[in-house]
């Protein structure tokens, strides 16, 4: 069993280092980098929660529901990416060009999982369920993420193939929030 971990860790390696682009792709892909990076998300999630438990919005409606299924969904993402950096800390690769936009320096400095892809994940099995007209668009650009964080050097292949799991799980789970709960959440908020 080690032996297979060994060579799959040695595949995984090799892979993910044959897909890093040339330096003269890395602005095209910095930019697919900015659209899930985590500190604008962390602040337009939590003003969506705030302004959603407001006493605008009374009673609970369809769009309320959906901004606290996105709210939710977010915030759990970043809890999940923190505690699973900070319990596996994989370095990420060698050969990574510290040039992250505004990084979480205890958090960025590990690979596994990629908290972009699984934010990208998330956010497209959400837009499935509530926008279905543009699941293929979301499926697109949560694809491109992931390549992206491969391509520029920050991550390996098996962090990006993780990041679709998990931020699909968790976009399962933010849909499974009952509306019971999300009205307990937004009771407590006020």
């Amino acid at each position: 069993m080690n032996d297979f971990l060994i060579i799959l860790r040695q595949w995984d390696e090799s892979a993910s280092k044959a897909l890093v682009a040339p330096p003269s792709m890395r602005n095209v892909l910095m930019w697919i980098e900015y659209t899930v990076n985590g500190y604008p998300w962390i602040i337009g999630s939590s003003l969506a929660l705030v302004y959603s438990v407001s006493a605008y919005w009374s009673p609970v409606t369809q769009y309320q529901l959906v901004v606290l299924n996105f709210g939710n969904g977010l915030l759990s993402d970043l809890c999940c990416n923190a505690i699973l950096k900070l319990s596996i800390q994989r370095p990420r690769p060698a050969y990574n060009i510290n040039d992250q936009f505004l990084e979480a320096p205890v958090f960025d400095r590990f690979s596994f999982p990629s908290g972009h892809t699984t934010r990208a994940a998330m956010l497209a099995t959400l837009c499935a369920a509530f926008f279905p007209k543009y699941r293929f668009a979301a499926a697109g650009l949560t694809f491109l993420v992931g390549l992206s964080r491969v391509a520029m050097g920050r991550h390996y292949l098996s962090d990006v193939l993780a990041g679709f799991a998990l931020g699909y799980l968790e976009g399962l789970a933010a849909l499974a929030l009952p509306y019971s709960v999300t009205n307990w959440v937004r009771r407590i908020l006020r």
